[in-house]
């Protein structure tokens, strides 16, 4: 049988006539008469998956309105099962292409975009018990996280280029990770009290859409409440590392960023710390982690190598930062 037949039974679950069916990456995209839709599979919990449809309702209602809301059956429901018992889920979506984040406008055009998701989720309480910092605990993890790995390199007899190369530079990037979860322990009340509100989680090209009519904003599955600034700093993060972490692009960005929502000297600080934190030699490690040891693929070497190239442009670029926007950033 072959997947779009499979699937038909799921989508004949709802109020919609389909004109055409195609593949996208781990979805199926339906053309219907009440515009597109995507089907896809369940990739969160239930109660999660009711929480994000909410969120997405009222940021509609808060006059955000191009995300990609989910579609109930005609039971009502917003998980509809196959013969097999999988569960899928419909979404509306749109017609347009990723941002492109060598494309400048594209890249200001998301950042704007992002300042009006974020002046509409200002308006959506977050629902949950109490305020919680969750990006100082998150590299709180990681850095544990590449301690253990480097104790685990410590033990190996035989090590590969790969582990000399690591355990060499180790230290320079945990020390990173080590002052900046410093710095924002010491702020982290401040950090948490401003702009501390629901945030989309994972905004990076992939989910931000140019479209004919404006720019949408999808796959919300890692919403969560936090300071907002975490979302700019996940855009930029990626921007800075595809375009040679040119300072004069970052500033632009930034510049438009606040043309939306005001930054005070604290937010540059908070940026500046989010952007210091050794992101990808963290990445690196967690994949070493996860990986099979006896043999660690080239292209992971080749990462690993491009990480320690890149850094002195990143630090030059946060020296630049500082300068521009005149911190002080003494603890």
């Amino acid at each position: 049988m072959i997947l779009s037949e499979k699937l038909s039974e799921v989508w004949e679950c709802y109020d919609m006539d389909i004109t055409n069916v195609y593949k996208g990456r781990g979805i199926m995209i339906l053309r219907t008469d009440k515009g597109i839709r995507v089907l896809q599979p369940l990739g969160t919990s239930e109660s999660r998956l009711e929480q994000e449809a909410q969120l997405k309702e009222e940021l509609y209602e808060a006059g955000y309105q191009n995300v990609d809301r989910y579609i109930r059956n005609r039971e009502g429901e917003l998980i509809t099962c196959d013969r097999y018992h999988t569960p899928y889920v419909l979404k509306e979506y749109f017609e347009g292409r990723e941002c492109n984040i060598r494309a400048e406008n594209d890249m200001l055009a998301a950042v704007t975009n992002l300042g009006n998701l974020h002046m509409a989720l200002q308006k959506i309480e977050p629902k949950v018990q109490r305020k919680e910092f969750k990006t100082l605990h998150t590299f709180q993890r990681h850095n544990q996280e590449m301690k253990r790995v480097r104790s685990y390199m410590w033990q190996i007899a035989n090590k590969s280029e790969f582990d000399y190369l690591y355990l060499s530079c180790f230290e320079r990037f945990f020390r990173q990770g080590q002052e900046v979860v410093e710095h924002l322990v010491q702020s982290q009340e401040t950090i948490v009290r401003q702009r501390w509100h629901y945030c989309h989680g994972a905004y990076h090209q992939h989910n931000v859409l140019i479209c004919k009519n404006g720019i949408a904003t999808v796959n919300f599955e890692h919403f969560m409440a936090d300071n907002q600034l975490v979302d700019l700093y996940t855009f930029l993060r990626k921007v800075m590392e595809k375009n040679e972490y040119q300072p004069e692009l970052l500033f632009r960005l930034i510049g438009a960023y606040n043309d939306i929502i005001s930054l005070t000297e604290e937010d540059y600080k908070f940026l500046y710390y989010l952007l210091w934190y050794p992101e990808k030699f963290w990445k690196i490690s967690n994949q070493y982690n996860n990986m099979n040891k006896a043999w660690i693929p080239p292209k992971t070497f080749e990462k690993l190598q491009t990480v320690i190239r890149q850094d002195e442009e990143k630090q030059e670029l946060l020296r630049k930062y500082q300068v521009y926007y005149g911190l002080n950033l003494q603890k």
